[in-house]
């Protein structure tokens, strides 16, 4: 029977790029889009090559709609094996110019999605008794973004509340973890950088040691890690 992975915002970008990772790894995938579907529609074709998958689309920054996601993911495959917290938004403004409703936005969309979908799908994880919780979330977390002051203190939440959970869930057979990438190379990513007004290049030999971005499949790749036998 395959373990199923749960992960939102899977439409494009680092999400698809999970997604896909995943379904070739056997995994049954539940894709999730806010409210592109029609690009979700197109993940799902590519993934449901490669294992069982079905798009939910869903906007996991409320309650109701983590609830449908959990409601359609149980229906259709019962409690997943893996939730990856992916979904998220970076909206760029100059920290004077960032007005409450912008800020609260960037927290909804990056970091009350995480706790709510968290909430909703851990009791049925720990219960399983093995599984994975994997928050996507980002160096500008760690180390702040010019002009993405709400995108970074609702990224640094992430990694907070992951080590929180983590701690809790010690002896109970589920790990959760979060990924922190540099800039990645997706719309959002490059849509930053055209903003600072420079190219990928500079700004790669600038703030990178690698002097390039980072690919999805990067990040991929290293969800596939967190999800093996091979991680503690």
């Amino acid at each position: 029977m395959h373990k199923t992975a749960v992960v939102t915002g899977s439409g494009r970008g680092i999400g698809f790029a999970v997604a896909m990772h995943l379904a070739t790894a056997g995994y049954a995938v539940v894709l999730n889009v806010r409210k592109h579907v029609d690009e979700g529609q197109h993940a799902l074709s590519l993934v449901a090559e490669r294992s069982e998958a079905v798009l939910i689309p869903a906007d996991v920054s409320v309650a109701e709609g983590v609830q449908k996601l959990r409601n359609e993911t149980l229906e259709r495959f019962g409690e997943p094996d893996v939730l990856v917290n992916n979904a998220g938004l970076g909206i760029a403004s100059p920290f004077v110019a960032t007005e409450e409703t912008l800020w609260d936005k960037m927290i909804s969309s990056n970091l009350k999605s995480v706790y709510l979908c968290t909430r909703a799908f851990l009791p049925g994880m720990i219960e399983k008794g093995w599984a994975r919780l994997i928050n996507i979330t980002s160096i500008a977390g760690i180390q702040g973004a010019p002009l993405l002051s709400a995108y970074s203190a609702a990224k640094a939440g992430v990694i907070a509340l992951t080590k929180s959970v983590a701690q809790e869930l010690e002896g109970t057979g589920v790990t959760a973890n979060a990924i922190a990438a540099g800039v990645v190379r997706t719309k959002m990513g490059e849509s930053l950088i055209s903003y600072l007004g420079t190219t990928e290049q500079e700004w790669a030999k600038k703030f990178t040691l690698t002097h390039k971005l980072v690919e999805p499949e990067e990040v991929a790749a290293l969800v596939g890690f967190l999800v093996s036998d091979s991680a503690p």
